[in-house]
């Protein structure tokens, strides 16, 4: 997640140089080990940024990323702002490591960023017995018993967008996908998870419109941008919480969303201690308060609550959103891969789509597998090692001095990309074709070539380890329903002017050439 959406103002604030000094000052005491100097990478072109502007700021996320793992393996060397050595890392082993260990925690200019936006106790954050005590929490709302209790739901939304679409004169004509998926994905989030109505579709939800703001500020990225979210991890947290408060426009927008979400929370709250019995209440609210208990203490404080709901919200809406639109761009652009999938459609809906068995559905899901592989909604992940420690490697790595080692030590406060596209896109996982969308891989006995590490076929879509989307399997339902209803309906094309790429912002967003963030399909009734 890019600092930029409420750092960019906060930067200014603080005055541009005065925060350069500060960086100065303060990189004296982080110096990377003379090994990690060493590991080769790609050359630098600025001291200031470094390699993160060929690495974020492309036309098409990838663009010199799958070049360099090409050249240089799955372990290599990046420079970031202001001269810091980072690692880049796909290499399955050293993830693994990575993603399990208490020794690494979230890098600080996204943790800084999650902190002003959903507040300070946010799960995305936590560690050790305070993470587990939250998921232990949340974790069972998103058992699959739950998730398929949430499909009638899901199912009513999706038929909304279609009876949208249809009213608005849609089929006949191409149209940009993107604004509909990310209104619906919040609405189904209202209606499964809080029982509570957004109406983000029909656009009378003023928190979604206030998301939706927040969320593009960020999908802008900038150079102004990537600096300001290079200089935040080097600003005191007292200082941010200072200027958090300033009457800038950013942070006066976020402390409307905290106001609207805080609001609800005291809402739902307050309606479900007044109508639940005691150890009846399985939703998630009831989950967070304790009322699906006869211990309340199991649940977490009502000031916490805004805070959780936040990071869902947020974390989950368009995480989904972005997939269930890229899976629907590869449809429109492969007619024979649409038509196969149409025809599966047909013949497991014998009875009506609401008899249908998703996880019976071979073609569906390996199309959406294969979605979820090359079109990952966070295609990087910041880490940053909390103490000294060793990262193992499945391969050696030669450094520039010819010195082949089999394990890197690193220093605290050392910063690692977790390259989740990357990963991948390994020819040594998932075979010599890895870069090619081919959703035939999935009906091979052994697609993945590798140990697990995601908690889905292998892929680090949903993360890994104790940090794990705790939604996972609520999210592929929702894409499932999704893809399913759409094609049963229409037939999708790409328009002849098609130029939309992914873009890596908040999410792995789509762009076309002019730099808009659309996803513009042709979307025809089924006949």
């Amino acid at each position: 997640m890019s600092a930029a959406f409420p750092a960019r103002d906060l930067i200014a604030v603080l005055f541009t140089f005065a925060i350069l000094l500060v960086v100065w000052t303060v990189r004296q005491s982080r110096f990377s080990s003379e090994l990690i100097a060493c590991i080769p990478g790609p050359r630098s072109k600025s001291w200031i940024f470094g390699n993160m502007l060929d690495l974020l700021l492309t036309k098409e996320y990838g663009e010199h990323e799958f070049k360099w793992l090409q050249k240089y393996g799955p372990v290599y060397s990046v420079k970031g702002y202001f001269g810091e050595h980072r690692l880049m890392v796909s290499d399955p082993s050293t993830l693994k490591y990575i993603l399990s260990s208490p020794r690494f925690a979230m890098g600080h200019s996204q943790r800084k960023t999650t902190i002003l936006l959903f507040g300070k106790d946010n799960m995305l954050i936590r560690n050790g017995e305070s993470h587990r005590h939250i998921r232990n929490i949340i974790n069972p709302w998103f058992s699959s018993k739950n998730v398929r209790l949430a499909l009638p739901a899901i199912r009513e939304n999706v038929r909304k967008v279609i009876d949208l679409w249809e009213a608005q004169g849609v089929p006949g004509n191409t149209f940009d996908i993107s604004q509909t998926l990310h209104n619906s994905a919040l609405d189904i989030m209202g209606d499964a998870l809080l029982e509570y109505r957004f109406d983000a579709l029909t656009g009378q939800s003023e928190l979604s419109k206030i998301q939706r703001t927040i969320l593009d500020s960020a999908s802008s990225p900038t150079e102004l941008g990537q600096l300001a979210d290079a200089t935040l991890s080097y600003i005191p947290d007292a200082v941010v919480r200072w200027a958090s408060h300033l009457p800038i426009p950013s942070m006066q927008v976020v402390k409307t969303y905290q106001g609207l979400t805080k609001a609800l929370s005291s809402h739902l709250v307050q309606q479900k201690r007044e109508t639940a019995a005691v150890g009846a209440d399985h939703s998630l609210i009831g989950h967070l308060t304790g009322l699906n208990t006869t211990d309340s203490s199991t649940g977490v404080p009502d000031e916490e609550i805004p805070i959780h709901l936040r990071t869902l919200l947020v974390g989950g809406g368009d995480t989904v959103a972005s997939a269930i639109g890229w899976t629907l761009y590869k449809i429109a652009q492969m007619e024979g891969l649409q038509q196969e999938l149409r025809n599966e459609i047909q013949s497991a809906s014998g009875n009506g789509l609401d008899d249908l068995d998703y996880d019976n559905m071979p073609f569906l899901n390996a199309i959406i597998n294969e979605v979820l592989r090359l079109f990952a909604p966070f295609p990087l992940a910041e880490r940053v090692a909390t103490e000294d420690c060793i990262l193992p490697l499945s391969h050696p790595v030669v450094t520039t001095t010819g010195r082949l080692i089999s394990e890197i030590p690193i220093k605290k406060g050392q910063p690692i990309f977790v390259a989740i596209s990357a990963y991948h896109r390994l020819t040594s996982i998932w075979g010599a074709d890895a870069l090619e969308f081919r959703p035939s891989r999935w009906f091979e006995e052994e697609p993945c070539k590798g140990s697990a590490l995601g908690p889905h076929r292998s892929l680090l879509t949903f993360l890994a380890g104790p940090h794990v989307c705790p939604g996972w399997r609520f999210a592929l339902l929702e894409i499932q329903v999704f893809v399913t209803e759409i094609v049963h309906k229409f037939v999708l094309s790409l328009p002849d002017n098609d130029s939309a790429r992914p873009s890596v912002a908040v999410t792995l967003v789509s762009k076309t050439a002019d730099g808009v963030q659309q996803l513009p399909i042709h979307i025809e009734a089924v006949v």
